[in-house]
């Protein structure tokens, strides 16, 4: 069992170094930094332990002055997310800058922070403080209300900021939570295809900013949710792009990210619009998937905009989205309308229903029987005269299933033949929405 978290959220307008806090507590880059004000636009959760209790940091957008255009809708919506992570916060670290000294956009944000200093701690942070001799910059802070200012060097570490954790630390309570690891559900798919509106869809709440701006989720949003009494880990990625159109240095770490997203869950939710067509992008996105060894929900979005409803129509949709992104063929596929918030909430029962699959463990005899059934039906290839024999097999591994078969030569098996033996496994075990991993290994003699 282990302690439930405390909720810190750090807050503060661009370029104070609030994600750069975040990521020295944290010990890995996982917030952008960058010197562009307003990097950072959701929430980015992230766990940490200080002193043997567990705080769950949050990291939030710059809070800015509106600005023109798209732009504007944008930062209303950070605005609405600083302030929903206040809110549901134990603790709240408000970062200035010392070396910037104290400005108006500050002391707009301490007024916003006394309204809640009664409900709950207030830290306030002076930032890049890195020497003794720059410590009398905090007396500036002293005037907005927020009481003694703590002096703390997000860059290179500070008694200041150990000070903060200590007092979360100690605030801490010891009611326990299950030990059990929550399933880890990556949704993925091109900028604009509803992912972040599937998120707000599945949390019942707007965690993630949605507006019609391809390329508005820059950062992985990690969400927690609990559906009848099982947690799940909820992650909205930025919309990978083509290489082409990547053009700065967010966008392309954003990317990088994406894929270590993948990498780090245990289903992969890929969306696409229904009324697209499946782009060679959508089809590295798979590629990316199925390498990666990972289950995956294939989510056809925007159905509401099909004209014709019939069954017929949806199962050639269905056909023409498993037949180009052949990577991932043995896929759930689930149609929603996430505008309408229809079919959403059915993607819990398949998550359960793939994540089996993928934990699955097949018994060896079982198995081996199989794969007899398999070889006496059609005859393993041939190279240079020379038959490959399937002595037997067994799995090795879950998530996903890695079934070794040992043979008298590696070799001769080939890529058409080990795709062969992959469709006719899954006709006798059910592995839906999960990938298989052969491997084939030489006997000893």
């Amino acid at each position: 069992m282990k302690q439930k978290y405390k909720t810190l959220a750090i807050v503060g307008r661009p370029n104070v170094g609030k994600s750069t806090l975040f990521n020295r507590l944290l010990k890995e880059r996982k917030s952008i930094v960058d010197d562009l004000p307003g990097v950072t636009r959701d929430r980015i959760y992230a766990d940490i332990v200080w002193n043997g209790k567990g705080i769950t940091l949050v990291d939030t957008g710059g809070l800015i002055d509106e600005l023109e255009g798209t732009e504007n809708e944008i930062t209303q919506g950070v605005k609405k997310q600083v302030y929903s992570a206040v809110e549901e916060a134990d603790f709240v670290i408000f970062v200035v800058d010392g070396k910037s000294g104290l400005t108006a956009q500050d002391t707009n944000i301490a007024k916003e922070l006394r309204k809640v200093k009664n409900k709950k701690k207030v830290f306030l942070a002076v930032n890049k403080i890195d020497t003794d001799k720059q410590l009398d910059l905090i007396h500036d802070f002293h005037s907005i209300g927020l009481g003694e200012p703590y002096a703390i060097s997000a860059l290179a570490g500070s008694m200041g900021l150990a000070d903060i954790l200590d007092e979360i630390a100690n605030a801490s309570g010891s009611e326990k939570v299950p030990d059990k690891e929550p399933i880890k559900i990556c949704i993925v798919g091109k900028p604009n295809v509803g992912k972040s509106s599937f998120l707000n869809c599945l949390t019942g709440e707007n965690r993630a900013i949605v507006t019609p701006v391809p390329g508005t989720t820059r950062d992985c949003i990690d969400t927690k949710v609990t559906v009848h009494g099982e947690d799940f880990i909820l992650v909205d990625t930025a919309g990978l792009r083509r290489k082409s159109k990547v053009s700065t240095n967010i966008e392309r770490f954003a990317t990088t990210r994406t894929i270590a997203a993948i990498e780090k869950s245990d289903i992969v939710v890929f969306m696409v619009d229904i009324n697209e067509e499946i782009t060679d992008q959508d089809q590295k996105i798979a590629n990316v998937v199925k390498r990666r060894n990972k289950a995956s929900i294939i989510v056809g979005n925007k159905w509401d905009l099909i004209e014709d409803k019939s069954s017929t129509k949806m199962n050639s949709i269905e056909e023409y989205i498993l037949a180009k992104l052949h990577f991932i063929n043995y896929s759930k596929i689930l149609f929603t309308s996430v505008t309408e918030r229809k079919n959403t909430a059915k993607i819990w029962e398949i998550i359960k229903e793939v994540y089996k699959n993928y934990e699955q463990r097949v018994s060896t005899s079982k198995l081996n029987k199989t794969i007899e059934d398999i070889v006496l039906a059609t005859s393993p290839p041939t190279k240079k005269g020379k038959s490959l024999k399937i002595y037997y097999a067994t799995q090795a591994n879950n998530k996903p299933p890695e079934i070794v078969l040992f043979v008298n030569d590696a070799e001769i098996a080939n890529e058409q033949y080990e795709r062969f033996l992959e469709k006719e496994i899954r006709k006798c075990f059910d592995l839906t929405g999960s990938p298989i991993k052969l491997i084939m290994r030489n006997k000893k003699k």
